[in-house]
């Protein structure tokens, strides 16, 4: 983090504000020009393919980002308010800066992972545009997943409303999203595979310290080892009241009463032994 605040220092004025408002904007344009036209048309001019890339069709490297992860309007609509709000809350916690960075970096390792199931594991189809179209309904679930696991490590105790209905905190949901992509590694192809692991590496650059540190170390769990040990112990009694005179306290004499006195230059306490026998202290 260190590193992301000597930049933003050098290029924070060139951050963009309210990056994921124009993301949706986008993608809003794209589903409804797709829906009315009923072709794959502009997704096919957007997607990233580095082939046209290298032939001069530049904007590619970054216009993948606007091809919506449905084309269903209803559930484009919830998961476009739904990572608007999510976006926004991670640029008002870091700043215009570091999230850009967070998104962008999210988007190049997307784009390096398609490079590497394209140049390792070479196949015919995968120069085919039909892969990348299949694909890049992932890579942009995978990125917005990434932002919901930075909102999730930020304020894991927020509450969602699932179904509109049952209040579940983030993290819980998080933990799900985890174990689903875990299940797909699993089960997945060696693209889904790659694409998986790349998408999380913006996450590890910006939260793996923390993860690192929530774990105790040696010495935290011998200090909770004696910390439980003390508190199994018997508990520790600690005297109000102590005569000024004789020493003694409520613990000692439960029957006792302690007064303190008025005519002493002070908050000198007595017990009735000696309240009415004692040098009043000037």
């Amino acid at each position: 983090m260190n590193f992301l605040n000597k930049l933003e220092r050098k290029f924070g004025k060139f951050a963009i504000q309210n990056l994921m408002l124009y993301i949706m904007m986008g993608q809003t344009i794209v589903l409804f020009f797709t829906l009315l036209t009923n072709s794959t048309m502009l997704v096919e001019f957007l997607y990233f393919n580095p082939l046209l890339i290298i032939k001069g069709q530049i904007w590619r490297l970054f216009s993948f980002i606007f091809i919506p992860n449905t084309f269903s309007p209803i559930f484009f609509l919830f998961a476009a308010f739904l990572y608007y709000s999510i976006g926004s809350a991670l640029e008002r916690t870091w700043g215009e800066f570091k999230f850009n960075m967070y998104y962008l970096l999210g988007m190049l390792f997307n784009m390096i992972g398609l490079l590497i199931v394209q140049l390792i594991f070479y196949r015919p189809e995968f120069l085919a545009s039909q892969f990348y179209l299949s694909t890049f309904s992932s890579i942009t679930i995978y990125l917005n997943l990434s932002l919901f696991l930075a909102y999730a490590a930020l304020y894991p105790d927020v509450e969602f409303l699932l179904y509109m209905i049952i209040p579940v905190k983030v993290k819980y949901l998080a933990f799900i999203d985890v174990l689903l992509l875990a299940y797909e590694f699993i089960t997945g192809d060696i693209a889904s595979r790659v694409l998986i692991v790349v998408s999380l590496l913006n996450f590890f650059i910006f939260f793996g310290s923390q993860l690192l540190r929530s774990r105790p170390t040696a010495t935290q769990r011998q200090f909770k080892a004696q910390n439980r040990e003390l508190k199994q112990g018997p508990p520790i009694k600690v005297a109000f009241h102590k005569c000024t005179v004789c020493g003694k306290t409520e613990l000692t004499d439960p029957d006792m009463e302690f007064r303190y006195c008025s005519k002493c230059n002070g908050n000198y306490e007595y017990c009735m032994d000696h309240l009415h026998n004692h040098e009043h202290i000037q």
